[in-house]
């Protein structure tokens, strides 16, 4: 039977989390899925392991070639079968009623291209508090904040091959997911109701760690800016360093110089506003 939904998971050396996440996905009361996982780690217990486990889920597990971090999620997209595809972490899991929401929520809005789930932390129940990725609402609203250890969208043919783009290992590979669903005109919504549980990664997001989502931020925004708004991000970068604070000027022109771009419409790119405040100089922000 063709399954409605595509699970897709990404995972890497840990073994006991995937497992652990399986067994709750389980418990799903929605059960037309399926279950793809590819292997960055090479784990070679891996796949005894999952057979060993008396999973009671139609999975395929693929092993990639190398690590390629959130990108190794595009060979998933290409094999899903499901209407609707589910992204997860190997850590993260939905909760019992979580699919079914899922799945009535593009049934019921055929403009509907994309939704974030909202993110409980799997030992207490408690919800995130993260007024962009997680916000506290009761409705669901519009945004692009798709957090991507819990988010669906439509398994539309005409989304491009590297649905999420290969410069980016981890952290804000989402945006390049929802550029892509913004592109074909679709609604993207946060929906409270979808609840799905995962640590809470925003503690600890510091150092190297924040260094690297705030260059993959921007590696995402040079590579859809529409040509103003790459002008004001090569602008605010030039200002930057007339202040004499570290910039990203150099970062910016070899990007540009090796990487292809994909600029949206002005129009789909104003969408992202609350990703360009965090990345164009607050003198520049009224001309986003």
């Amino acid at each position: 039977m063709k399954p409605k939904i595509s699970v897709c998971i990404v995972t890497f050396q840990r073994n006991d989390e995937l497992l652990n996440s399986l067994y709750h996905f389980e418990r799903s009361e929605f059960k037309e899925f399926e279950v793809l996982i590819v292997d960055n780690g090479h784990s070679t217990d891996l796949p005894a392991r999952l057979r060993d486990a008396g999973l009671d889920l139609s999975y395929k597990l693929i092993q990639a070639p190398e690590n390629r971090g959130c990108a190794s999620l595009n060979t998933l997209f290409e094999i899903a079968k499901g209407d609707i595809i589910t992204c997860f972490d190997d850590d993260s899991y939905p909760n019992t009623t979580c699919l079914t929401l899922v799945w009535d929520a593009f049934k019921n809005d055929a403009a509907l291209g994309m939704i974030g789930f909202k993110m409980h932390l799997p030992d207490t129940g408690e919800a995130w508090h993260d007024s962009y990725w997680n916000p506290d609402i009761e409705r669901p609203r519009e945004t692009v904040l798709c957090i991507g250890c819990g988010l669906a969208f439509k398994n539309d043919r005409r989304l491009p091959e590297n649905l999420c783009i290969p410069d980016i290992v981890s952290q804000a590979h989402e945006l390049s997911m929802a550029a892509e669903i913004a592109r074909l005109d679709y609604k993207i919504e946060f929906h409270p109701e979808c609840i799905a549980y995962h640590p809470n990664t925003k503690i600890g997001y510091l150092g190297a760690k924040a260094e690297n989502g705030a260059l993959n931020q921007l590696r995402f925004l040079l590579r859809y800016a529409d040509p103003t708004t790459l002008f004001l991000l090569r602008l605010t970068h030039w200002l930057v360093r007339l202040q004499g604070m570290p910039d990203r000027c150099r970062i910016i022109k070899e990007y540009l110089k090796k990487n292809g771009r994909s600029p949206l419409k002005r129009s789909t790119m104003r969408r992202f506003g609350e990703v360009l405040k965090w990345h164009i100089h607050p003198r520049l922000q009224r001309f986003i």
